[in-house]
């Protein structure tokens, strides 16, 4: 009797132990994530401006901001379109709690969190608790997952809404309506990412294959996942078809509008629809230089020294990819071997995607990184079971890259952001628009790191909390000018007339008429044309 008590006794010390850690873990997460929210990166990005007026407009009046109900996928650029879903997750926090930066970051913090503890449910279903904690701590600290976090982006709601989909369905290889209930995420990734209709369709098309012949599903029941799948996803297939075939129009349902874009260049950027060897070869190194030798990336998505996974993680990467890669093939149980196979394809999807989408950056393979993951931390348990010693070098050596990580990012980069995230712009823009003794405003379309009317533009409404339906009306192009001050020469002054204009410090050196600074704000000048000079020369 005592030999039983003593039993139960350790099992549930285990499973307390492993519950504060896990619970741990994920506080950490959450809480790393909260420092300072919305305030680092500091400003917003042209493209989160982008889905944020949308669904400010989407709360307003139910259509975006250009009048379009409840559109299947954004016209944005109008040359280059964005992925509705993480929008419309906005929209709740935008009701409830008002637009700011803080409501439109809102849901990719929480979905990121949630991540953290399905990488756990993911790994634990797959590998045991050990591993599953380890996947789980990596995350938690992990400089991709972390700085995705902080910003919204359309497409790295992608990677998120995949691994829901991934763990259900690995539920429901052993109880079915699990199984279908993944088919209606996998369904919804349509909407993070428009590459899932290429990798979502393949991964889930080998994978029933597989099940079908392997006896792991009955047909009937494929064939209802395909039908729910099909279903969710449909919408967004029709409006990918009516582009690529130039349908020419729009088609509104009641409930939806799928539209139709003239404008489009996005199909450039799918290599089987523009194939060339050449540019097979860059897609494949650059997905291998950011994803596995971790090679710098663009500023909002790494930080040099660190980039999307610590440069520690590397050769446990290898490893785990290695053994598990062998261990899959020669594991025997079918069940457990449709397990591997699942985790073997999230990996190949990722890969799949880098190797078809031109200009490869981390954003744009982001499905890869939590295969990679829990790849890394089944290396790291196989390195550890070997070498038991190392097991304190490598949780120093995350701890230290961690502790530089996050001093590095709430410091040097939270200083940096300011300018790639537009603050000085988005500050200049909103004190101009104050100043309603000037009818007009002209503004330039130069954002220090780049040059981009059209992005100006956005973050001017942004800035300016422009409503969509003013953005609409006559009133706001007679109000908002964008201009490109080194190409209009001395015709500029004469279009400006009594308006105000808002310029790059740089961009002083093209006026060709005398002008009048009425304020500064950083790196931008609130001008006007100075219509009393004499002599003729610039103030």
């Amino acid at each position: 009797m005592s030999f039983i008590t003593q039993e139960k006794f350790v099992a549930f010390f285990k499973m307390r132990k492993k519950q504060v850690l896990f619970w741990s873990i994920l506080a950490l997460a959450f809480i790393l994530r909260c420092i300072r929210f919305a305030a680092v990166p500091d400003g917003i990005n042209q493209d989160e401006a982008m889905g944020a007026m949308d669904a400010w407009a989407l709360s307003k009046y139910g259509t975006d901001r250009y009048g379009t109900f409840l559109p299947v996928h954004f016209e944005a650029w109008k040359y280059s379109q964005m992925s509705v879903l993480l929008s419309y997750c906005m929209v709740p926090f935008i009701k409830v709690f008002g637009f700011s930066t803080v409501t439109v970051r809102l849901p990719m913090l929480l979905v990121s969190c949630g991540a953290v503890a399905l990488v756990y449910l993911v790994s634990e279903k797959l590998f045991d608790e050990r591993i599953a904690l380890v996947a789980m701590a990596l995350t938690a600290v992990n400089p991709w997952q972390f700085m995705q976090s902080r910003w919204s982006l359309d497409c790295n709601l992608f990677p998120h809404v995949f691994l829901l989909a991934f763990y259900l369905l690995l539920l429901g290889l052993e109880k079915r309506r699990y199984l279908y209930v993944s088919m209606l995420f996998f369904g919804l990734t349509f909407y993070c990412y428009g590459i899932a209709a290429y990798s979502v369709t393949a991964f889930l098309f080998v994978f029933f294959i597989w099940c079908l012949w392997k006896k792991q599903l009955k047909f009937r029941e494929g064939l209802l996942c395909a039908v729910i799948f099909t279903l969710v996803a449909l919408p967004e297939v029709i409006v990918l078809a009516i582009n690529a075939l130039h349908y020419g129009k729009s088609i509104e349902m009641p409930f939806f509008t799928m539209q139709f874009f003239p404008d489009s260049i996005r199909s450039a950027d799918i290599l089987f629809l523009n194939f060339s060897f050449a540019q097979l070869g860059r897609n494949a190194w650059a997905l291998f230089s950011r994803v596995f030798l971790q090679l710098p990336d663009i500023f909002f998505n790494s930080i040099v020294a660190f980039e999307p996974l610590y440069h520690v993680s590397i050769p446990f990467v290898f490893i785990g990819i290695i053994v598990f890669t062998i261990r899959l093939f020669k594991e025997k149980q079918i069940e457990k071997q449709t397990q591997m196979l699942a985790l073997w394809g999230f990996l190949i999807t990722g890969i799949w995607v880098g190797l078809i989408t031109f200009e490869v950056n981390i954003n744009r393979v982001n499905i890869i990184f939590y295969p990679v993951i829990l790849l890394c931390a089944y290396g790291i348990s196989l390195v550890v079971d070997k070498f038991g010693k190392l097991f304190p070098v490598i949780v120093a050596a995350y701890a230290v890259s961690s502790v530089l990580f996050f001093a590095t990012y709430f410091t040097e980069y939270a200083e940096e952001s300011r300018h790639y995230y537009n603050r000085d712009f988005l500050d200049a823009v909103s004190e101009a628009d104050s100043m309603e003794e000037y009818d007009s405003l002209y503004i330039t379309g130069n954002l220090g790191w780049q040059f981009n009317q059209l992005a100006t533009e956005i973050l001017t409404q942004y800035a300016c909390r422009i409503d969509a339906r003013y953005y609409q009306s006559e009133d706001y192009t007679q109000r908002y000018h964008y201009i490109y001050p080194e190409k209009s020469g001395a015709e500029l002054a004469e279009a400006v007339g009594d308006g105000l204009m808002v310029l790059y410090e740089d961009e002083l050196q093209y006026l060709q008429f005398p002008y009048e600074v009425i304020d500064t704000v950083g790196e931008y000048f609130l001008l006007t044309v100075d219509k009393d000079s004499e002599d003729g020369v610039c103030n």
